[in-house]
């Protein structure tokens, strides 16, 4: 619609809006479902499924890190041990006397 300078649109141009309102405000019944034979079918089950199977493979993978990050740190433990010093000198005794408790 086009509008020119100094005139105002029409009722009649303005009501189809009313129109439009009044046909999608009939009631539409809706079928009454029961909620306890209602299944998510098989879309449902795949994408469950797809979840445990990435569920597993994450598991698995975090589980090969974890191992992977202790054998690291056991052996950096053994090369600073191996690397370290030896105490010199006989092992260090308590002194004499009365024991304390």
């Amino acid at each position: 619609m086009i509008l020119l300078s100094g005139t105002t649109p029409s009722p009649a141009t303005s009501s189809t809006s009313t129109s439009t309102s009044t046909a999608t405000s009939t009631a539409t019944t809706t079928p009454k479902v029961d909620a306890d034979l209602v299944t998510p079918g098989l879309s449902g089950f795949v994408v469950l499924f797809l979840s445990a199977v990435a569920v597993y493979f994450l598991g698995r993978s975090m589980a090969r890190r974890i191992q992977r990050v202790n054998h690291r740190a056991r052996a950096e433990a053994e090369e600073r041990a191996a690397a370290a010093p030896a105490p010199q000198g006989p092992p260090a005794q308590d002194p004499p006397g009365p024991p304390q408790g």
